[in-house]
């Protein structure tokens, strides 16, 4: 295990979230005194909260957090970007080494931070870790595995991998339609050495209009009669995204050949 004091960044995108924003917060700071206090893993932390120009109380609630906790930070964006460039703006103005993404309507379980730091630590040749979610919505069996592998909250990754393939995407077809977190998710699982740590350490939460409550039907049945019913899950593939994504897989083939 590494003898140098890890730094690490709990980046948290948020737009007009002052309804769930305390309880996000509260629960990135718990999973922190749990690694450091409890399990006695020291860490360089900061949790970069980054408000999207949002239009209510997320600022102000923030600022609150900040006054009593300063590892808390605030940056605002100078126009609505969306999460993908949320996220890489939360990466870009910090130095961390470590990096944990926590959306603004989820929580960390107090074990994540120390589990997934553990795991990365022990093993220099492994450049994420991801772990199970707990999911605040009825689902088949079939869905929660997959979910596993492409949520943007449930992982740890090593900043070099993060900034080798380029961040989350931030082009506007990606904000519009909320899929960045996928194609990040393929590109580091094609490239890197991963692992699964079989514990649940967050949870998503269902609310109108948030990925989980766009795909419920879809998620209702067994992934098999979903592909023969066609039920539509509102993903859409544009042409500009479309673009983004071969770009992307032929940036990571080439980085696959150099690593060769």
């Amino acid at each position: 295990m590494s003898r140098i004091m890890p730094s690490i960044a709990i980046v948290i995108p948020t737009y007009n979230a002052a309804v769930t924003l305390d309880r996000t917060i509260e629960s990135a700071l718990g999973a922190l005194v749990y690694c450091t206090d409890v399990k006695k893993i020291l860490v360089e932390a900061e949790i970069i909260v980054v408000d999207d120009c949002s239009t209510d109380a997320t600022a102000e609630i923030t600022k609150r957090w900040i006054a009593r906790y300063p590892v808390v930070r605030l940056v605002r964006t100078d126009r609505n970007r969306g999460p993908g460039f949320s996220r890489n703006e939360g990466v870009r103005q910090s130095k961390a080494a470590f990096l944990f993404f926590l959306d603004a309507d989820d929580i960390f379980y107090p074990n994540h931070v120390y589990l997934c730091l553990k795991e990365l630590l022990a093993d220099d040749a492994l450049g994420y870790v991801f772990t199970r979610m707990k999911i605040d919505m009825v689902m088949h069996q079939d869905w929660p595995p997959s979910l596993d592998e492409s949520c943007p909250i449930n992982f740890c990754v090593r900043r070099v991998w993060h900034d080798l393939i380029q961040g989350f995407a931030e082009e506007d077809d990606f904000r519009l339609y909320r899929t960045e977190d996928t194609l990040y998710r393929m590109c580091l699982r094609s490239l890197v050495h991963h692992k699964k740590i079989d514990v649940e350490t967050c949870e998503q939460f269902h609310s109108p209009g948030n990925a989980l409550d766009r795909q419920k039907r879809k998620f209702s049945v067994a992934m098999s009669e979903w592909k023969k019913m066609g039920i539509d899950d509102g993903f859409v593939m544009t042409s500009q995204m479309e673009r983004v994504v071969q770009s992307r897989l032929r940036h990571v083939a080439q980085l696959q050949g150099a690593k060769a």
